[in-house]
């Protein structure tokens, strides 16, 4: 100092020094709060586990208050509290380690909270009764601030931190460790959704797991495969039909959301995604629901899609799977991308082993090798016109525009370049199916 002061002087000078020193104290006590919030929340932001936030959250509250101990729990549905995180010396945590469980009796600080959902402070444990007060006492803690700590609305526990001097602790305690109570909150939040996701994720794979079973037709007894059902929401026996659409890139979906929106129509399925083929495995009550199916498949997409017949029983998934992929190669309604096998007996041995017809049948054309594509296709369109209209020659020429001999010359043509006359029963059977292997899988 320059000069001396006198005492009044002194005295005005110590006074001024003193409200900058508590302004300072009181700046750096928010700035060290804020900073350990921030810590917490990034903890919390980046997924950490929900014990490890815990602890960082016991440990930030003890330092900042400061307290003697400071703590998180848990309510349980049984009526006990549970504690969760702890922050105190290692003899006080001895006493009441974290994870202890602790039935909620007496007028504590825990039933206070419990009860009205707001903070609650008790200044003397002296003459507190129950379990808790008494292992409070037993870790020296004479006073108390706790404050609930708010998921979905309701309380799932309480922070506080406890005091060992006698007499209340300070008057803003509450507002203080509210504020990592929120953060405790968030973090519980954000651990539900991880855990509910995480839940999801491994229903949804075990349901894929599921389908996959039925579709590769894997050996399950019948109690098996009644929990298959049911872990699938379908009932065991149908009728069902197996559903395949195209998948023109691999990762698409050519029939999004199907399940919900057949959900909506009350019909039950369960689908799966492969790399050439979205597959469905669904459940037809009626022809009324096989009807809605079918238009709401041709209404969604216009990828190709094979619809098998309906069978009975889970059991015969494969086989269907197989004539749901089969139609997929087929011809189509002029109006709609989906082909519905119709169970017929010509259909099904035409796809019975498909790779066996295809080879046979291609010799069998091979008499019409020389022959231009269109040409070639009028004489199969005539003969498919013909069967269609039960061999009436007269038909298939109002059909198709023609002279019922140009007709009758056409299926001369057809006889001639196969070997095989229409007015032999074998020789009209193995035509028959020639040609329905040809629509259906060439």
């Amino acid at each position: 100092m320059d000069g001396r002061l006198t005492a009044k002087e002194f005295a005005a000078e110590f006074d001024e020094n003193l409200d900058y020193g508590r302004l300072y104290t009181e700046y750096r006590r928010l700035a060290d709060e804020q900073a350990a919030l921030r810590r917490l929340a990034t903890l919390v932001a980046q997924r950490v586990e929900p014990m490890e936030v815990f602890g960082a959250v016991a440990d930030e509250m003890r330092r900042c208050v400061p307290a003697f101990t400071a703590g998180l729990w848990r309510f349980e549905t049984d009526g006990e509290i549970t504690i969760v995180a702890a922050a105190a010396d290692p003899a006080a945590l001895a006493k009441w380690p974290v994870g202890t469980r602790t039935p909620v009796e007496g007028n504590t600080i825990a039933t206070l909270v419990q009860r009205s959902d707001r903070p609650a402070r008790l200044d003397s444990y002296d003459h507190v009764a129950g379990p808790i007060a008494a292992r409070t006492r037993a870790v020296g803690v004479r006073a108390a601030v706790a404050v609930p700590i708010i998921v979905d609305g309701r309380v799932w526990g309480l922070a506080a931190v406890g005091s060992v001097q006698p007499g209340p602790m300070p008057a803003d305690t509450e507002t203080r460790i509210s504020r990592f109570a929120e953060l405790i909150a968030t973090a519980v939040v954000a651990a539900d959704r991880d855990e509910q996701n995480r839940q999801l994720l491994a229903e949804a794979s075990r349901r894929l797991s599921l389908v996959d079973a039925l579709l590769e037709g894997r050996a399950f007894d019948e109690w098996s495969l009644r929990e298959v059902a049911g872990s699938l929401r379908l009932p065991i026996n149908g009728p069902f039909v197996v559903v395949a659409a195209h998948v023109p890139t691999v990762g698409d979906e050519p029939l999004p959301e199907i399940e919900s929106k057949l959900r909506s129509l009350d019909i039950f399925s369960a689908w799966r995604l492969l790399p050439d083929v979205q597959v469905g495995i669904v459940h037809v009550k009626s022809d009324q629901k096989l009807d809605m199916v079918i238009g709401l498949l041709s209404r969604m997409t216009t990828a190709q899609v094979g619809v098998s017949a309906a069978f009975g029983h889970l059991r015969d998934t494969p086989q269907a799977l197989h004539v749901a992929r089969m139609m997929l190669h087929g011809p189509t309604d002029s109006t709609s991308s989906v082909a519905v096998f119709d169970g017929s007996i010509l259909a099904t041995a035409a796809i019975s082993a498909p790779d066996v017809m295809v080879q046979t049948v291609g010799a069998a054309l091979d008499g019409f090798g020389d022959l231009p594509d269109e040409d070639r296709e009028m004489l199969f369109e005539t003969f498919r016109v013909w069967q269609d209209s039960g061999a009436s020659v007269t038909a298939v020429a109002d059909r198709l525009y023609c002279h019922p001999n140009t007709v009758r010359h056409r299926l001369r043509r057809i006889e001639k370049r196969t070997g095989r006359s229409l007015s032999r029963p074998r020789d009209l059977a193995e035509l028959c199916l020639l040609f329905e292997v040809y629509r259906r899988l060439m």
